[in-house]
C-alpha cells in the first residue's frame, strides 16, 4: 500500500456521505471524507446572522419509532446519545379559502380525525392510510440490488403486494381512486413539495414511505438545528481512526484497468494546490450528473448511458426569518402551516400553482417558536417561508436584478403571510432569501435541487439509481441515488451504500497517513482597536495567499460558549497581503462565538478557510476616477488593506475615507488614518451620537467633481441602502456605486 491510501475515500459530506463515513468508520474500515464547503451537512446545516441561528433545510424529520427505517442506523451510530431530538406539535396545518385542518400525529388519530371531518370518505380514508402503512411495513425486506429485485419480481405480489399495488398509480392518481372530495386529497398531499412538485407523476411508493413514517412516527426537528447531526456524523468519523477534510474539491476520480481506485482534489480556495489519494473504494455523495462529468470519457460515457433520461427533481425558495418575538405570542399555535393559493381548488392545480405566479403559489410557514428549537435567543424566534421554486425563475438575471428580485419575492411572500398572522410584519428584525441558485452555489446540485433525481414512478423504488455504479469501485450515496431525496432517504441510502461497501473491502489498511490539515492557524495576539472593538492576529500558513479586501471565514476549534451559536465567522482580513500573518477585527458582543474567541489565549488552535471574495482593488478601480470609501463601523476591516493598495498601486489617485461611527472612542485604527493623511488621501468621521448623519449634502461638500469618483459603501444592510439612495440622489451612476453589505 503506498502512502494517501485509504479503505474508501467519499467524495462529499451531505448527509448520506456522512452516515456511509461514520457506518464505515465505526466497522473498523479507514476512511476519508472530502467535502468542498468549510463546513459539512450539504443542505442538513445551519448560518448566522445577528442573533440568530437560521436553519438550511430541516422542517421536520419523518419517523423515529420501531418502523421506522433510520432506527437501527440511529442506534448503531449512537445518533439518539448524542443529538437532541424534539418532537413537533403535530404533522401540519392547512390552510385554504375551504379549510382549516390540523393534521395530528398517531395513526388512529390521523384518521379519526379525518373521518369527523370528511364522513362520507371513512371507507377511502382507511384504505388510502391502510396502503400507505403496508408499504412502509414491506420496504425493509425490498431488495436494493437489481438482480436480486428481478429474481423475486414473480414472487414480488405475495411478498411485498400493498409495493406492487402501489407501484401501479401515481399519488394523484391513487387520491383520484380513494375520494371523491377535492379538500380532502388537497389536505392529504398538503406537504406534497418535501418530496416532489407534482401529484399526478409523484411515485406512490416513496410517498407513502415517508408520509406514513411522518403519521405514525411523528415529526422530528435537531435540537440548535440540523448542523449538529452533520457535525456529530463527522465526529464518528474522527473519533474512530477517519478522516474528514473540508474546503476540498474533488475534479477528477482516477481509474485504472477499468476500476475507481482514488481521486485527484484541489484546495477549493487555493486551486493550484493539487492532491492525489487512494483508496480500495469510492463512494460520490454528490449529484450523479456531476459525478459523470469526473470520470475519464469511457466512464463518463457508460455511466451516462444509466441516467441521460432521468429528470432532476424541483428545487426550493426559501425565506429565513428572525422575529423580535416569539410567534406564538401573536397567536399563532401551530408548528408547520400549510397556505393553498386562491387558485387551487383540486389536485390538479397543484403543479401549475408550483409553477405559477408568487403571489399565489402554495407555501409553508414554519414557526419553530413552537419547540425548543434552540435557534434564537430567549424573547426572540426564527421562522421559515418555503415554496416550490425553479433554476428558470431566476435565469437572465444581472446581480442587480437577481437581489432586486428576491427583495420583490419576499415581500409578497411576507405580504401573504401578514394575512394569515396579523402584525408579524412588524415582528421581523432580519431575513434572507435562499433561492435555487443558493443551493446551487452551495451543494453545486444541477437545477439547484436538493431532491436528487424527481421521485415520479419511473424513477422510484426498482426503477431508482443503484447505489453501485457501473464503474468497478465507485459506488453512491445520496438524494440521488436509492432510495431518494430528503433526511431520512439521504441517510439510509449512505447505510445502505456503507454495508455494501464494506462487504467489499478484503482487507483493511494498516499503513496509511493523516493529511495535514493547510488550515490550522494559531493565535499570536489580541489587543483592543476601538471601544469594544479587537483585533486578533493569527500566523499565516504557508502558501495562504489572498488579496485586499477579501476575507476569510474564521473557525473556532471546540469552543467554550456553544448557546444559539455556529463555531465559525466570515471576517474580512484586516492584514495586507504582504505581511506575514492573518489579521481579524471584530465588535464584540455577548454572543457565544465572540465570549469563546476572547477566551482564547496566545497559541490555541483555529482553523481559516480562503479566501473568498471578489471586493478588490480589481473591482473597484478606475485609474482616472478617485476612490470614496464611505463605511460604518466594523465595516472599516477590509478598506486597510484597500487603502493601503492604493497607495502603491495609484499613488496619484485621490483617496477620501468617510468614516461613520457613534462616538470617536468606537473609530477602529482611527490614529493608523490619521497617520495615513495627505494631499492624496483624506480622513473624515462622522459621529452620529452628536451629528449629522452621512447624506448627500454631507457628501457633496466633502467630495468636489462627484463624477470624477467612484464610491464604496460598506456596512449594515440599512446603512448601505441609505447610502445607495443618497448617492443616487447625486446622480451618481450605478457602475461607480460598489455595496459590500455584511449582513
Amino acid at each position: 500500500m503506498t502512502k494517501n491510501t485509504f479503505d474508501t475515500i467519499i467524495i462529499g459530506g451531505g448527509l448520506g456521505g456522512l452516515t456511509a463515513g461514520a457506518t464505515l468508520a465505526k466497522l473498523g474500515k479507514k476512511v476519508l471524507l472530502l467535502e468542498q464547503h468549510y463546513v459539512v451537512g450539504g443542505c442538513a446545516t445551519t448560518f448566522k446572522r445577528k442573533d440568530f441561528v437560521m436553519e438550511v433545510g430541516l422542517h421536520e424529520m419523518d419517523g423515529l419509532f420501531e418502523k421506522d427505517l433510520k432506527q437501527d442506523i440511529f442506534k448503531f451510530l449512537e445518533v439518539e446519545k448524542n443529538v437532541d431530538m424534539i418532537q413537533v406539535p403535530e404533522l401540519y396545518r392547512l390552510k385554504s379559502h375551504n379549510l382549516d385542518f390540523v393534521f395530528p400525529h398517531g395513526n388512529n388519530e390521523s384518521i379519526n380525525a379525518l373521518i369527523e371531518k370528511f364522513p362520507s370518505e371513512e371507507k377511502g380514508i382507511r384504505a388510502f392510510m391502510k396502503l400507505m402503512n403496508g408499504v412502509l411495513e414491506e420496504l425493509p425486506s425490498f431488495p436494493n440490488k437489481k438482480w436480486k429485485q428481478n429474481l423475486s419480481l414473480p414472487f414480488m405480489p405475495l411478498t411485498h403486494p400493498n409495493v406492487v399495488k402501489a407501484s401501479r398509480k401515481t399519488v394523484g392518481e391513487w387520491l383520484d381512486h380513494y375520494f371523491e372530495d377535492e379538500d380532502l386529497k388537497l389536505l392529504l398531499q398538503a406537504n406534497l413539495l418535501y418530496y416532489h412538485d407534482d401529484p399526478y407523476t409523484m411515485s406512490m411508493i416513496y410517498f407513502s414511505a415517508a408520509q406514513s413514517s411522518y403519521i405514525q412516527g411523528g415529526g422530528h426537528f435537531v435540537k440548535g438545528g440540523s448542523q449538529k447531526l452533520s457535525d456529530y456524523l463527522a465526529s464518528v468519523i474522527d473519533q474512530n481512526k477517519g478522516q474528514v477534510q473540508v474546503g476540498k474539491k474533488v475534479n477528477k476520480i482516477i481509474i485504472e484497468n477499468g476500476k475507481a481506485v482514488g481521486v485527484e482534489y484541489i484546495e477549493k480556495y487555493n486551486p493550484d494546490n493539487i492532491h492525489t489519494v487512494f483508496a480500495s473504494k469510492i463512494i460520490a455523495n454528490t449529484a450523479i450528473p456531476l459525478v459523470q462529468k469526473l470520470l475519464p470519457a469511457k466512464e463518463g460515457k457508460k455511466l451516462n448511458q444509466k441516467i441521460k433520461n432521468l429528470k432532476a427533481a424541483c428545487s426550493l425558495l426559501s425565506i429565513y426569518i428572525g422575529f423580535k418575538k416569539e410567534i406564538k405570542a401573536l397567536g399563532n399555535k401551530y408548528y408547520s402551516t400549510f397556505i393553498s393559493g386562491d387558485n387551487v381548488s383540486s389536485i390538479k392545480d397543484v403543479y401549475s400553482n408550483n409553477r405559477g405566479s408568487w403571489n399565489k403559489r402554495n407555501f409553508v410557514f414554519v414557526d419553530y417558536s413552537q419547540i425548543d428549537s434552540q435557534l434564537a435567543p430567549e424573547g426572540k424566534s426564527f421562522g421559515a417561508i418555503c415554496t416550490a421554486d425553479y433554476l428558470t425563475d431566476w435565469e437572465h438575471l444581472s446581480a442587480k436584478e437577481y437581489m432586486q428580485k428576491k427583495e420583490e419575492v419576499a415581500q409578497i411572500f411576507f405580504n401573504r403571510l401578514e394575512k394569515h398572522f396579523p402584525g408579524i410584519k412588524d415582528e421581523i428584525e432580519y431575513y434572507e432569501v435562499g433561492t435555487s441558485k443558493t443551493i446551487q452555489r452551495y451543494t453545486m446540485n444541477p437545477e439547484g435541487t436538493p431532491y436528487g433525481f424527481a421521485q415520479t414512478a419511473s424513477q422510484a423504488g426498482k426503477n431508482r439509481t443503484l447505489l453501485t455504479s457501473p464503474i468497478p469501485n465507485l459506488h453512491f450515496a445520496g438524494a440521488w441515488t436509492f432510495p431518494g431525496g430528503g433526511f431520512t432517504g439521504a441517510i439510509i441510502s449512505g447505510f445502505l451504500s456503507a454495508q455494501e461497501v464494506n462487504k467489499g473491502i478484503k482487507t483493511t489498511v494498516n499503513d496509511y497517513s493523516v493529511l495535514e490539515d493547510d488550515n490550522i492557524i494559531h493565535l499570536i495576539d489580541k489587543k483592543c482597536v476601538a471601544d469594544n472593538t479587537y483585533e486578533f492576529t493569527f500566523t499565516k500558513p504557508k502558501g495562504f495567499n489572498y488579496q485586499a479586501g477579501q476575507y476569510g471565514i474564521l473557525e473556532l476549534i471546540n469552543p467554550k460558549f456553544n448557546e444559539v451559536e455556529i463555531p465559525h465567522r466570515a471576517l474580512s482580513f484586516v492584514s495586507h497581503p504582504s505581511e506575514p500573518y492573518l489579521k481579524f477585527a471584530l465588535k464584540l458582543s455577548n454572543s457565544s462565538y465572540k465570549r469563546s474567541l476572547m477566551t482564547l489565549e496566545t497559541g490555541a488552535k483555529c482553523k481559516c478557510y480562503g479566501p473568498i471574495g471578489n471586493f478588490t482593488e480589481k473591482k473597484l478601480s478606475n485609474k482616472q476616477k478617485g476612490i470614496v470609501f464611505i463605511v460604518s463601523g466594523i465595516g472599516i476591516t477590509p478598506i486597510l488593506p484597500l487603502i493601503k493598495d492604493y497607495q502603491e498601486l495609484y499613488q496619484s489617485t485621490p483617496i477620501t475615507l468617510l468614516y461613520s461611527n457613534k462616538t470617536l472612542e468606537a473609530c477602529a485604527y482611527h490614529e493608523h488614518f490619521i497617520q495615513l493623511e495627505n494631499e492624496n488621501f483624506s480622513y473624515h468621521t462622522v459621529l452620529t451620537a452628536t451629528e449629522k448623519r452621512i447624506d448627500r449634502s454631507y457628501i457633496k461638500g466633502k467630495i468636489d467633481n462627484l463624477e470624477q469618483h467612484r464610491f464604496c459603501i460598506v456596512g449594515g444592510r440599512s446603512f448601505v441602502l441609505g447610502m445607495q439612495k443618497e448617492l443616487q440622489k447625486l446622480h451618481i451612476p450605478n457602475e461607480d456605486i460598489i455595496v459590500d453589505d455584511f449582513g
